[in-house]
Protein backbone atom coordinates (compact mmCIF):
# COMPACT_ATOMS: atom_id res chain seq x y z
CA UNK A 1 0.00 0.00 0.00
CA UNK A 2 1.76 3.61 -1.08
CA UNK A 3 0.95 6.78 0.70
CA UNK A 4 -1.54 8.38 -1.08
CA UNK A 5 -5.32 7.46 0.00
CA UNK A 6 -7.15 5.83 -2.98
CA UNK A 7 -10.20 4.35 -2.02
CA UNK A 8 -13.08 6.66 -0.07
CA UNK A 9 -16.13 4.68 0.86
CA UNK A 10 -19.13 7.53 1.37
CA UNK A 11 -22.25 6.16 3.47
CA UNK A 12 -25.45 7.13 2.61
CA UNK A 13 -28.05 7.51 -0.30
CA UNK A 14 -28.98 10.46 0.42
CA UNK A 15 -28.80 13.71 -1.08
CA UNK A 16 -25.77 14.26 1.06
CA UNK A 17 -24.10 11.55 0.17
CA UNK A 18 -24.59 12.36 -3.83
CA UNK A 19 -23.33 15.76 -3.09
CA UNK A 20 -20.45 14.67 -1.74
CA UNK A 21 -19.97 12.06 -4.31
CA UNK A 22 -20.24 14.23 -6.89
CA UNK A 23 -18.00 17.04 -5.14
CA UNK A 24 -15.43 15.23 -4.28
CA UNK A 25 -15.11 13.18 -7.87
CA UNK A 26 -14.60 15.86 -9.62
CA UNK A 27 -12.26 18.26 -7.13
CA UNK A 28 -9.88 15.11 -6.75
CA UNK A 29 -10.08 14.37 -10.53
CA UNK A 30 -10.34 11.22 -10.82
CA UNK A 31 -6.95 9.94 -8.50
CA UNK A 32 -9.72 8.25 -5.77
CA UNK A 33 -12.05 5.57 -6.29
CA UNK A 34 -15.33 6.53 -4.68
CA UNK A 35 -17.69 3.64 -3.69
CA UNK A 36 -21.23 4.85 -2.73
CA UNK A 37 -22.91 2.54 0.03
CA UNK A 38 -26.60 3.17 -0.36
CA UNK A 39 -29.15 1.82 1.70
CA UNK A 40 -31.94 1.96 -0.97
CA UNK A 41 -34.48 0.62 -0.86
CA UNK A 42 -34.44 1.70 3.18
CA UNK A 43 -37.07 3.27 4.85
CA UNK A 44 -35.94 6.71 3.39
CA UNK A 45 -34.04 9.67 4.42
CA UNK A 46 -35.00 11.17 7.72
CA UNK A 47 -35.07 14.25 9.60
CA UNK A 48 -34.03 17.70 7.39
CA UNK A 49 -33.37 15.40 4.19
CA UNK A 50 -36.70 13.88 4.44
CA UNK A 51 -38.49 17.16 3.15
CA UNK A 52 -39.51 17.23 -0.91
CA UNK A 53 -38.17 20.43 -1.49
CA UNK A 54 -34.12 21.34 -1.38
CA UNK A 55 -33.05 25.22 -0.62
CA UNK A 56 -29.86 25.35 -3.46
CA UNK A 57 -27.82 28.04 -3.07
CA UNK A 58 -26.24 30.32 -5.93
CA UNK A 59 -22.80 28.16 -5.87
CA UNK A 60 -24.58 24.59 -6.56
CA UNK A 61 -24.37 25.06 -10.24
CA UNK A 62 -20.41 25.77 -10.39
CA UNK A 63 -19.56 23.32 -7.93
CA UNK A 64 -21.40 20.47 -9.20
CA UNK A 65 -22.33 20.74 -12.74
CA UNK A 66 -20.24 23.25 -14.61
CA UNK A 67 -16.51 20.46 -14.40
CA UNK A 68 -18.79 17.80 -15.90
CA UNK A 69 -21.03 20.17 -18.54
CA UNK A 70 -24.18 19.36 -17.66
CA UNK A 71 -26.26 23.32 -17.89
CA UNK A 72 -28.86 24.63 -15.95
CA UNK A 73 -31.40 24.33 -17.39
CA UNK A 74 -30.64 20.52 -17.99
CA UNK A 75 -30.81 19.35 -14.40
CA UNK A 76 -33.66 21.89 -13.30
CA UNK A 77 -36.07 20.45 -15.51
CA UNK A 78 -34.86 17.46 -14.52
CA UNK A 79 -35.56 18.28 -10.86
CA UNK A 80 -38.63 20.34 -11.22
CA UNK A 81 -36.65 23.68 -10.30
CA UNK A 82 -37.74 26.85 -10.29
CA UNK A 83 -35.27 30.21 -9.08
CA UNK A 84 -35.39 31.08 -5.41
CA UNK A 85 -33.88 34.73 -5.37
CA UNK A 86 -34.52 35.92 -1.69
CA UNK A 87 -36.28 34.89 1.65
CA UNK A 88 -39.14 36.61 1.95
CA UNK A 89 -40.34 37.22 6.09
CA UNK A 90 -44.00 37.68 6.51
CA UNK A 91 -45.76 38.39 9.80
CA UNK A 92 -41.94 38.31 12.04
CA UNK A 93 -42.87 41.92 13.65
CA UNK A 94 -46.51 41.83 14.55
CA UNK A 95 -47.92 39.47 16.82
CA UNK A 96 -51.78 38.55 15.65
CA UNK A 97 -53.56 36.04 14.24
CA UNK A 98 -51.72 33.36 11.71
CA UNK A 99 -51.80 34.92 8.57
CA UNK A 100 -50.16 34.02 4.99
CA UNK A 101 -51.18 37.90 4.41
CA UNK A 102 -48.47 40.66 5.60
CA UNK A 103 -49.93 42.57 8.20
CA UNK A 104 -49.55 46.55 8.27
CA UNK A 105 -46.82 48.15 10.46
CA UNK A 106 -47.34 51.51 12.33
CA UNK A 107 -45.55 52.82 9.59
CA UNK A 108 -47.91 52.18 7.07
CA UNK A 109 -45.15 49.75 5.10
CA UNK A 110 -46.16 45.56 5.38
CA UNK A 111 -45.13 43.41 7.69
CA UNK A 112 -42.94 41.72 5.26
CA UNK A 113 -38.94 41.85 3.51
CA UNK A 114 -36.49 40.16 1.80
CA UNK A 115 -32.87 38.57 2.46
CA UNK A 116 -31.49 38.43 -1.06
CA UNK A 117 -28.78 36.05 -1.86
CA UNK A 118 -27.05 39.20 -3.46
CA UNK A 119 -23.96 40.49 -1.20
CA UNK A 120 -24.03 43.36 0.70
CA UNK A 121 -23.20 46.59 -1.44
CA UNK A 122 -19.66 48.61 -0.51
CA UNK A 123 -19.59 51.89 -1.02
CA UNK A 124 -16.18 52.97 -0.83
CA UNK A 125 -15.34 50.19 1.10
CA UNK A 126 -18.02 50.73 3.86
CA UNK A 127 -21.05 48.47 4.21
CA UNK A 128 -24.11 50.04 2.21
CA UNK A 129 -25.96 48.63 5.63
CA UNK A 130 -23.91 51.75 7.51
CA UNK A 131 -25.15 54.82 5.68
CA UNK A 132 -28.32 52.98 5.33
CA UNK A 133 -28.42 53.09 9.44
CA UNK A 134 -26.67 56.50 9.32
CA UNK A 135 -29.14 58.05 6.99
CA UNK A 136 -32.74 56.32 8.77
CA UNK A 137 -30.96 57.48 12.37
CA UNK A 138 -31.40 61.06 11.14
CA UNK A 139 -34.48 60.77 9.21
CA UNK A 140 -33.45 61.59 5.95
CA UNK A 141 -34.98 58.24 4.55
CA UNK A 142 -37.99 56.05 5.86
CA UNK A 143 -37.18 53.47 3.35
CA UNK A 144 -36.85 49.72 4.75
CA UNK A 145 -33.35 48.92 4.46
CA UNK A 146 -33.87 45.76 2.13
CA UNK A 147 -35.47 48.00 -0.60
CA UNK A 148 -32.64 50.75 -0.14
CA UNK A 149 -29.58 48.34 -0.76
CA UNK A 150 -30.73 46.00 -2.84
CA UNK A 151 -32.26 45.60 -6.22
CA UNK A 152 -34.31 42.58 -5.41
CA UNK A 153 -37.47 43.60 -3.04
CA UNK A 154 -39.26 45.17 -5.19
CA UNK A 155 -38.50 42.65 -8.10
CA UNK A 156 -39.72 39.97 -6.22
CA UNK A 157 -42.88 41.90 -4.95
CA UNK A 158 -43.43 41.63 -9.28
CA UNK A 159 -42.41 38.28 -8.86
CA UNK A 160 -39.45 38.75 -12.03
CA UNK A 161 -37.24 36.24 -13.41
CA UNK A 162 -33.74 36.73 -12.41
CA UNK A 163 -33.21 36.05 -16.19
CA UNK A 164 -33.67 37.62 -19.27
CA UNK A 165 -35.83 35.51 -21.59
CA UNK A 166 -32.26 35.18 -23.90
CA UNK A 167 -30.64 33.37 -20.65
CA UNK A 168 -28.59 36.40 -19.55
CA UNK A 169 -28.14 36.43 -15.65
CA UNK A 170 -29.94 39.45 -14.19
CA UNK A 171 -29.51 38.80 -9.96
CA UNK A 172 -27.63 36.54 -7.97
CA UNK A 173 -29.99 33.78 -7.42
CA UNK A 174 -30.56 29.59 -6.17
CA UNK A 175 -32.80 27.24 -6.93
CA UNK A 176 -35.32 25.43 -5.30
CA UNK A 177 -35.70 21.77 -6.54
CA UNK A 178 -37.64 18.36 -5.72
CA UNK A 179 -35.15 16.67 -3.58
CA UNK A 180 -35.50 13.10 -4.52
CA UNK A 181 -35.40 14.28 -7.97
CA UNK A 182 -32.16 16.14 -7.25
CA UNK A 183 -30.60 13.47 -5.62
CA UNK A 184 -31.42 10.94 -8.27
CA UNK A 185 -30.20 13.48 -10.69
CA UNK A 186 -26.97 13.58 -8.68
CA UNK A 187 -26.71 9.86 -8.63
CA UNK A 188 -27.13 9.18 -12.47
CA UNK A 189 -24.11 12.30 -12.95
CA UNK A 190 -21.77 10.05 -10.55
CA UNK A 191 -22.49 6.22 -11.56
CA UNK A 192 -22.55 7.37 -15.11
CA UNK A 193 -20.39 10.29 -15.72
CA UNK A 194 -17.57 10.88 -12.86
CA UNK A 195 -17.12 6.75 -12.07
CA UNK A 196 -18.33 6.41 -8.95
CA UNK A 197 -19.61 3.00 -7.68
CA UNK A 198 -22.57 2.43 -5.92
CA UNK A 199 -23.16 -0.53 -3.48
CA UNK A 200 -26.66 -1.26 -1.88
CA UNK A 201 -26.24 -1.29 1.76
CA UNK A 202 -26.58 -1.00 5.24
CA UNK A 203 -23.52 -0.37 7.54
CA UNK A 204 -23.40 -2.29 10.51
CA UNK A 205 -20.19 -2.64 11.88
CA UNK A 206 -16.20 -2.17 10.65
CA UNK A 207 -12.72 -3.68 10.81
CA UNK A 208 -9.56 -1.68 12.27
CA UNK A 209 -6.17 -1.99 11.98
CA UNK A 210 -3.81 -1.90 14.67
CA UNK A 211 -4.23 2.05 14.75
CA UNK A 212 -8.03 2.30 15.28
CA UNK A 213 -8.70 3.00 11.61
CA UNK A 214 -11.20 1.92 9.84
CA UNK A 215 -10.55 -0.54 6.91
CA UNK A 216 -14.14 -2.19 5.52
CA UNK A 217 -17.66 -1.95 6.47
CA UNK A 218 -19.75 -5.33 6.99
CA UNK A 219 -23.45 -4.53 5.69
CA UNK A 220 -26.29 -5.87 7.34
CA UNK A 221 -26.51 -8.41 4.33
CA UNK A 222 -23.19 -9.45 4.51
CA UNK A 223 -21.46 -7.22 2.31
CA UNK A 224 -17.87 -6.25 2.92
CA UNK A 225 -16.32 -2.68 1.46
CA UNK A 226 -13.05 -1.81 1.88
CA UNK A 227 -11.90 1.75 2.04
CA UNK A 228 -8.51 4.26 3.21
CA UNK A 229 -11.05 6.97 4.17
CA UNK A 230 -14.90 6.81 5.15
CA UNK A 231 -17.57 9.61 4.69
CA UNK A 232 -20.84 9.38 7.00
CA UNK A 233 -23.43 10.60 4.70
CA UNK A 234 -25.98 8.61 6.94
CA UNK A 235 -28.00 11.93 7.71
CA UNK A 236 -29.67 12.17 11.28
CA UNK A 237 -29.19 7.97 11.70
CA UNK A 238 -24.91 8.54 11.78
CA UNK A 239 -24.54 5.09 10.95
CA UNK A 240 -21.10 5.47 11.06
CA UNK A 241 -20.15 8.15 13.90
CA UNK A 242 -22.89 7.18 16.20
CA UNK A 243 -23.63 3.30 15.69
CA UNK A 244 -19.93 2.53 15.05
CA UNK A 245 -17.71 4.59 16.17
CA UNK A 246 -19.85 5.50 19.41
CA UNK A 247 -19.44 9.52 18.53
CA UNK A 248 -21.71 10.78 20.48
CA UNK A 249 -24.66 13.52 19.49
CA UNK A 250 -24.57 16.86 21.78
CA UNK A 251 -27.94 18.10 21.49
CA UNK A 252 -28.77 21.89 20.93
CA UNK A 253 -32.34 21.65 22.45
CA UNK A 254 -30.64 24.78 25.23
CA UNK A 255 -30.55 27.09 22.11
CA UNK A 256 -33.12 25.75 19.65
CA UNK A 257 -36.82 25.09 21.15
CA UNK A 258 -37.89 23.32 17.88
CA UNK A 259 -37.45 19.69 16.97
CA UNK A 260 -40.60 18.86 14.61
CA UNK A 261 -42.55 19.63 11.05
CA UNK A 262 -45.27 19.09 9.43
CA UNK A 263 -45.15 19.19 5.72
CA UNK A 264 -47.82 19.27 3.22
CA UNK A 265 -47.35 19.47 -0.59
CA UNK A 266 -50.34 20.64 -2.96
CA UNK A 267 -50.48 21.26 -6.65
CA UNK A 268 -49.71 24.55 -8.18
CA UNK A 269 -52.28 26.89 -8.54
CA UNK A 270 -51.95 27.98 -12.08
CA UNK A 271 -53.21 31.36 -11.83
CA UNK A 272 -50.95 32.18 -8.98
CA UNK A 273 -47.84 31.66 -10.90
CA UNK A 274 -44.62 30.34 -9.49
CA UNK A 275 -42.88 32.92 -7.19
CA UNK A 276 -38.76 33.15 -6.83
CA UNK A 277 -38.37 33.26 -3.22
CA UNK A 278 -38.86 31.02 -0.21
CA UNK A 279 -41.89 32.34 2.27
CA UNK A 280 -40.92 32.16 5.77
CA UNK A 281 -44.99 33.33 8.19
CA UNK A 282 -43.87 33.54 11.46
CA UNK A 283 -47.22 32.16 13.12
CA UNK A 284 -47.81 31.64 17.04
CA UNK A 285 -46.79 27.71 16.82
CA UNK A 286 -43.04 28.31 15.35
CA UNK A 287 -42.81 29.45 11.49
CA UNK A 288 -44.21 28.00 8.21
CA UNK A 289 -42.31 27.90 4.67
CA UNK A 290 -43.81 27.90 1.44
CA UNK A 291 -41.24 26.35 -1.63
CA UNK A 292 -42.93 26.38 -4.96
CA UNK A 293 -41.39 23.74 -7.65
CA UNK A 294 -42.83 23.54 -11.36
CA UNK A 295 -45.97 22.17 -11.21
CA UNK A 296 -46.99 21.76 -6.76
CA UNK A 297 -46.08 23.70 -3.43
CA UNK A 298 -44.11 22.52 -0.56
CA UNK A 299 -45.72 23.57 2.64
CA UNK A 300 -44.49 22.86 6.22
CA UNK A 301 -44.59 24.41 9.97
CA UNK A 302 -41.69 23.95 12.13
CA UNK A 303 -42.35 23.64 15.92
CA UNK A 304 -41.72 22.19 19.07
CA UNK A 305 -43.33 18.68 19.75
CA UNK A 306 -43.78 19.40 23.48
CA UNK A 307 -45.67 22.62 22.80
CA UNK A 308 -47.59 21.33 20.11
CA UNK A 309 -48.81 18.68 18.92
CA UNK A 310 -48.98 16.99 15.74
CA UNK A 311 -52.40 17.71 14.84
CA UNK A 312 -52.76 20.69 16.12
CA UNK A 313 -49.64 21.68 13.84
CA UNK A 314 -51.02 20.17 10.60
CA UNK A 315 -53.94 21.77 11.19
CA UNK A 316 -52.03 25.45 11.24
CA UNK A 317 -50.17 24.70 8.20
CA UNK A 318 -53.41 23.71 5.97
CA UNK A 319 -55.24 26.61 7.54
CA UNK A 320 -52.71 29.17 6.28
CA UNK A 321 -51.95 27.49 2.91
CA UNK A 322 -55.28 26.35 2.03
CA UNK A 323 -55.58 22.65 1.62
CA UNK A 324 -58.40 20.53 3.38
CA UNK A 325 -56.63 18.68 6.53
CA UNK A 326 -58.86 15.63 5.87
CA UNK A 327 -57.64 15.21 2.36
CA UNK A 328 -54.13 16.94 2.26
CA UNK A 329 -51.00 14.12 2.77
CA UNK A 330 -49.55 14.78 5.99
CA UNK A 331 -45.96 13.68 6.73
CA UNK A 332 -44.66 14.57 10.29
CA UNK A 333 -40.87 14.86 11.05
CA UNK A 334 -38.49 14.49 13.38
CA UNK A 335 -36.07 17.25 13.34
CA UNK A 336 -32.73 16.36 15.50
CA UNK A 337 -30.92 19.56 16.76
CA UNK A 338 -27.14 19.65 17.81
CA UNK A 339 -24.17 18.39 16.28
CA UNK A 340 -21.91 15.37 16.84
CA UNK A 341 -19.59 15.69 19.64
CA UNK A 342 -16.41 15.41 16.63
CA UNK A 343 -16.64 15.20 12.96
CA UNK A 344 -13.70 13.73 12.56
CA UNK A 345 -12.51 10.68 13.90
CA UNK A 346 -9.51 8.78 12.72
CA UNK A 347 -10.22 7.92 9.24
CA UNK A 348 -14.16 8.83 9.49
CA UNK A 349 -15.35 12.09 8.66
CA UNK A 350 -19.33 13.23 9.22
CA UNK A 351 -20.96 15.57 6.64
CA UNK A 352 -24.15 17.34 6.66
CA UNK A 353 -26.80 16.26 9.29
CA UNK A 354 -24.54 13.26 10.37
CA UNK A 355 -22.35 16.48 11.45
CA UNK A 356 -24.97 18.44 12.78
CA UNK A 357 -28.31 19.72 12.04
CA UNK A 358 -30.38 22.88 12.96
CA UNK A 359 -34.37 23.41 12.09
CA UNK A 360 -33.91 24.92 8.34
CA UNK A 361 -34.23 28.79 9.09
CA UNK A 362 -30.62 29.04 7.86
CA UNK A 363 -31.24 27.46 4.96
CA UNK A 364 -28.58 24.48 5.67
CA UNK A 365 -28.49 22.52 2.42
CA UNK A 366 -26.02 20.79 -0.59
CA UNK A 367 -23.85 24.29 0.60
CA UNK A 368 -23.27 23.16 3.83
CA UNK A 369 -21.95 19.83 2.82
CA UNK A 370 -20.03 21.58 -0.33
CA UNK A 371 -18.77 23.70 2.15
CA UNK A 372 -17.42 20.80 4.53
CA UNK A 373 -15.77 18.87 1.22
CA UNK A 374 -14.10 22.05 0.01
CA UNK A 375 -12.55 22.08 3.33
CA UNK A 376 -11.56 18.37 2.97
CA UNK A 377 -10.21 18.95 -0.33
CA UNK A 378 -8.17 21.64 0.78
CA UNK A 379 -6.25 19.57 3.37
CA UNK A 380 -6.81 15.67 1.81
CA UNK A 381 -4.79 13.91 3.75
CA UNK A 382 -1.88 11.13 3.47
CA UNK A 383 -2.37 7.74 4.33
CA UNK A 384 0.38 7.99 7.25
CA UNK A 385 -1.51 11.64 8.05
CA UNK A 386 -4.88 10.76 8.18
CA UNK A 387 -6.13 12.36 11.23
CA UNK A 388 -3.34 15.78 11.09
CA UNK A 389 -6.13 18.23 9.38
CA UNK A 390 -9.05 16.81 11.79
CA UNK A 391 -8.60 19.67 14.15
CA UNK A 392 -8.54 22.60 11.96
CA UNK A 393 -11.30 20.66 10.09
CA UNK A 394 -13.66 20.39 13.36
CA UNK A 395 -12.61 24.34 14.35
CA UNK A 396 -13.86 25.30 10.90
CA UNK A 397 -17.11 23.27 11.34
CA UNK A 398 -17.83 24.16 14.73
CA UNK A 399 -17.45 27.75 13.76
CA UNK A 400 -20.09 27.16 10.93
CA UNK A 401 -22.23 25.50 13.48
CA UNK A 402 -22.59 28.36 16.03
CA UNK A 403 -22.68 31.27 13.34
CA UNK A 404 -26.14 28.87 11.98
CA UNK A 405 -27.22 28.43 15.41
CA UNK A 406 -26.83 31.93 16.15
CA UNK A 407 -28.82 32.83 12.82
CA UNK A 408 -31.76 30.75 13.64
CA UNK A 409 -31.68 32.03 17.23
CA UNK A 410 -31.36 35.87 16.10
CA UNK A 411 -34.76 35.32 13.73
CA UNK A 412 -37.06 34.26 17.35
CA UNK A 413 -35.17 37.94 18.89
CA UNK A 414 -35.85 40.43 16.60
CA UNK A 415 -39.23 40.77 16.31
CA UNK A 416 -41.85 41.64 19.51
CA UNK A 417 -43.59 38.24 19.48
CA UNK A 418 -44.73 37.38 22.55
CA UNK A 419 -48.23 35.95 21.74
CA UNK A 420 -47.31 32.58 21.97
CA UNK A 421 -45.49 29.90 24.55
CA UNK A 422 -42.73 29.11 21.72
CA UNK A 423 -41.79 32.59 21.21
CA UNK A 424 -41.94 33.48 24.91
CA UNK A 425 -39.52 30.75 25.77
CA UNK A 426 -37.39 31.07 23.07
CA UNK A 427 -36.73 34.48 23.65
CA UNK A 428 -36.46 33.99 27.23
CA UNK A 429 -33.07 31.80 26.26
CA UNK A 430 -29.66 33.64 26.82
CA UNK A 431 -27.64 34.63 23.96
CA UNK A 432 -24.18 32.84 22.93
CA UNK A 433 -21.39 35.26 24.26
CA UNK A 434 -20.66 35.63 19.96
CA UNK A 435 -24.53 36.53 19.37
CA UNK A 436 -25.02 38.96 22.44
CA UNK A 437 -21.43 40.73 21.01
CA UNK A 438 -22.87 41.19 17.29
CA UNK A 439 -26.15 42.52 18.67
CA UNK A 440 -24.60 45.32 21.18
CA UNK A 441 -22.21 46.63 18.19
CA UNK A 442 -25.22 46.95 15.83
CA UNK A 443 -27.34 48.62 18.42
CA UNK A 444 -23.76 50.93 18.77
CA UNK A 445 -23.72 51.83 15.03
CA UNK A 446 -20.33 49.63 15.01
CA UNK A 447 -19.43 48.52 11.32
CA UNK A 448 -20.24 44.58 11.00
CA UNK A 449 -17.15 42.62 10.87
CA UNK A 450 -17.61 40.21 7.53
CA UNK A 451 -19.08 37.32 9.55
CA UNK A 452 -21.75 39.13 10.89
CA UNK A 453 -23.49 40.86 8.41
CA UNK A 454 -26.22 38.47 8.23
CA UNK A 455 -26.74 39.23 11.89
CA UNK A 456 -26.94 42.98 10.87
CA UNK A 457 -28.96 42.33 7.97
CA UNK A 458 -31.62 40.44 9.94
CA UNK A 459 -31.49 43.30 12.66
CA UNK A 460 -31.53 45.89 9.78
CA UNK A 461 -34.54 44.07 8.04
CA UNK A 462 -36.41 43.31 11.25
CA UNK A 463 -36.31 46.54 12.61
CA UNK A 464 -39.66 48.59 13.74
CA UNK A 465 -37.83 51.67 15.11
CA UNK A 466 -34.76 54.02 14.32
CA UNK A 467 -31.26 52.32 14.05
CA UNK A 468 -28.53 53.72 15.69
CA UNK A 469 -25.75 56.12 13.42
CA UNK A 470 -22.63 54.59 12.32
CA UNK A 471 -20.00 57.18 14.24
CA UNK A 472 -17.32 57.15 11.74
CA UNK A 473 -19.39 58.27 8.95
CA UNK A 474 -19.47 62.14 10.43
CA UNK A 475 -15.70 61.94 9.67
CA UNK A 476 -16.63 61.41 6.02
CA UNK A 477 -18.89 63.59 4.06
CA UNK A 478 -18.08 62.63 0.67
CA UNK A 479 -18.66 58.83 1.68
CA UNK A 480 -21.99 59.86 2.53
CA UNK A 481 -22.90 61.74 -0.94
CA UNK A 482 -21.56 58.98 -2.40
CA UNK A 483 -23.79 56.84 -0.78
CA UNK A 484 -26.77 59.11 -1.37
CA UNK A 485 -25.50 58.18 -5.37
CA UNK A 486 -25.36 55.00 -4.88
CA UNK A 487 -28.81 54.97 -3.57
CA UNK A 488 -30.27 56.80 -6.20
CA UNK A 489 -28.76 54.00 -8.80
CA UNK A 490 -30.11 50.95 -6.89
CA UNK A 491 -33.29 52.87 -7.48
CA UNK A 492 -32.28 53.33 -10.95
CA UNK A 493 -31.81 50.08 -11.61
CA UNK A 494 -34.85 48.24 -9.78
CA UNK A 495 -37.59 50.53 -12.44
CA UNK A 496 -34.75 49.27 -15.45
CA UNK A 497 -35.20 45.46 -14.14
CA UNK A 498 -38.99 46.29 -13.53
CA UNK A 499 -39.29 47.35 -16.76
CA UNK A 500 -37.35 44.50 -18.88
CA UNK A 501 -37.23 41.18 -16.98
CA UNK A 502 -39.81 38.44 -17.40
CA UNK A 503 -42.14 37.27 -14.76
CA UNK A 504 -40.39 33.89 -13.07
CA UNK A 505 -43.33 32.14 -14.26
CA UNK A 506 -43.63 32.54 -18.00
CA UNK A 507 -39.57 32.01 -17.39
CA UNK A 508 -40.50 28.45 -16.22
CA UNK A 509 -43.32 27.72 -17.99
CA UNK A 510 -41.10 28.03 -21.21
CA UNK A 511 -38.20 26.24 -19.40
CA UNK A 512 -40.17 23.46 -18.14
CA UNK A 513 -42.71 23.36 -21.41
CA UNK A 514 -45.23 24.05 -19.52
CA UNK A 515 -49.03 25.40 -20.92
CA UNK A 516 -48.49 29.56 -21.24
CA UNK A 517 -50.76 31.79 -18.93
CA UNK A 518 -49.87 35.45 -20.41
CA UNK A 519 -52.82 35.21 -23.41
CA UNK A 520 -55.58 32.97 -22.33
CA UNK A 521 -57.90 34.34 -24.87
CA UNK A 522 -55.75 33.22 -27.45
CA UNK A 523 -55.56 30.03 -26.37
CA UNK A 524 -59.76 29.63 -25.78
CA UNK A 525 -60.16 30.94 -29.53
CA UNK A 526 -57.31 28.45 -30.78
CA UNK A 527 -59.10 25.27 -29.26
CA UNK A 528 -62.61 26.78 -30.59
CA UNK A 529 -60.97 26.75 -33.51
CA UNK A 530 -59.81 23.45 -33.63
CA UNK A 531 -63.12 22.32 -32.72
CA UNK A 532 -64.81 24.23 -35.23
CA UNK A 533 -66.09 26.99 -33.58
CA UNK A 534 -66.77 29.59 -36.07
CA UNK A 535 -64.54 32.31 -36.23
CA UNK A 536 -60.57 32.16 -37.06
CA UNK A 537 -57.74 33.89 -35.77
CA UNK A 538 -55.56 36.97 -37.94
Amino acid sequence: MGDLIENVVVAGGGRDAWTAAVRLAGALGGTVRITVLDPAPGPGPAGIEAIEAARLAPGVQQALFDGTGVLEREWMRACDASFDVATRYVNWRTPHAASAVPHMLASGWADQFYRPYAEMPLCEDVPLIDHWRTRRHHGETLEPFDYACFREPPLMDARKSPRWLDGRAALPYGWHADAHLFTAFLRKLATRTLGVRRITGVPQSAERDAQGMLTALHTTDGLRVEGDFFLDCTGEQRLLMSGILDEPFVPAQDALLCDSAVVVTTPHDPAAGIEPYTTLVAVPEGWAWRTPLAGRVVTGLVHAGDLTGPDRAARRLCALWGPDPARATVRHVRLATGRSHRSWVGNCVALGAASYALEPLPGAGPADVLGAVDLLVRDFPAMAGREAPAARFEQALAERFARARDLARLHYATGPRTDAPLWRAQQALPPSAALAGSTAAYRAGLTPAPDELPYYALLAAAATSRPAPCPPLAHRPDSRRAAQEHFSRVRRQQRILLETLPSADAYLRRLHGLPSRQFPLLHEAATMLGSGGGFALA
